[in-house]
């Protein structure tokens, strides 16, 4: 079956339309949701001691090590660093309040308290903490609802937190 020249150039061109798009989009640093974010942990094996009592939080920190191209250990002996995370926390406090006095907007802060120390012991980063914030509107259905709205958020900010932490773990190299 031969094509037709029309049916050739079409093709290039619309070839051609997707390798710009793919250009442009890369450009401006748009990536897929969940794509590690341009963290590089050049393959540092990394061990998590986790004092704050957070499968939730240890979890993440792992998945966000693997996605970074770094690799987890539970052995101290094989880590190129570890990774104390000393706690965490989340707190709420009123951003902002109607003419009635009743709360309209929200804040809502996750904290990850952590040092890193390399293979030998010595500190590499002192003890130190890092935040995430969200501002939020008061949900319409009381209480229930800004509960669970603030249950996202805080699954939201952790994500958030940890990717700030793996930006800071880059930054050793």
């Amino acid at each position: 079956m031969r094509l037709s020249w029309r049916n050739r150039s079409q093709g290039v061109v619309g070839l051609l339309g997707v390798a710009v798009l793919a250009l442009a989009l890369s450009a401006c640093g748009w990536q897929l949701r969940g794509a590690p974010g341009g963290i590089s942990l050049d393959d540092r094996v990394i061990q998590v001691v986790d004092e704050a009592g957070s499968s939730e939080l240890r979890r993440e920190v792992r998945r966000a090590i693997e996605g970074g191209g770094g690799q987890y250990t539970e052995s101290a002996a094989e880590a190129d660093w570890v990774l104390t995370l000393h706690g965490r926390g989340s707190s709420r406090e009123t951003a902002s309040v109607g003419a009635d006095g009743d709360a309209q907007d929200y804040r809502l802060t996750y904290t990850i308290d952590y040092s890193v120390a390399d293979a030998a012991g010595e500190t590499r980063i002192q003890r130190t903490s890092l935040d995430a914030q969200r501002t939020f509107a008061a949900p319409a259905g009381g209480a229930d609802e800004r509960r669970a709205r603030e249950s996202e958020l805080e699954d939201e900010l952790r994500a958030d937190a940890v990717r700030l932490l793996m930006l800071r773990l880059q930054a050793l190299r």
